[in-house]
């Protein structure tokens, strides 16, 4: 198994939000910088709260909400599930898989670092195939 660290496939920037954020500035948030998911944090204790995805803001639209005014903290997943930057990407694929999440923060120490997502995997695996498929030809030639 080749082991490659969270921190070498996650993407660094990871947007964080006040729990007061409404749905619809959210969704602006999503749409302007092409993202898919915001940390919630809480500005006076810089605690980690949960995190906010494009699905949510979808089940909100399709439950008719007024996303004008509601509040990340009605609908935020909870409680946030976090990988520190050092573990391997098998371990944060587990994580993804047990926790039936596709976006998964990262941490070093406790600060949020980056976000490793599905698409993040996917688009290493061919890297990750090349490895394999190297040091196979590296063992045979010996």
């Amino acid at each position: 198994m080749i082991d490659q660290s969270v921190g070498d496939v996650m993407r660094q920037s990871v947007r964080t939000i006040p729990p007061e954020t409404t749905a619809c500035d959210v969704a602006t948030l999503f749409a302007d910088h092409d993202i898919g998911s915001a940390v919630v944090v809480d500005p006076e204790t810089g605690e980690y709260i949960g995190i906010v995805t494009e699905s949510d803001i979808m089940r909100q639209v399709a439950a008719g909400a007024d996303i004008d005014s509601v509040p990340v903290t009605a609908f935020l997943s909870t409680p946030l599930v976090t990988i520190d930057s050092t573990e391997d990407i098998h371990a944060a694929a587990t994580l993804m898989k047990e926790h039936s999440i596709r976006r998964l923060p990262v941490t070093d120490d406790g600060d949020l670092v980056g976000i490793l997502t599905t698409t993040d995997l996917i688009h290493y695996l061919p890297r990750l195939r090349n490895t394999i498929l190297r040091g196979r030809n590296d063992l045979g030639a010996q």
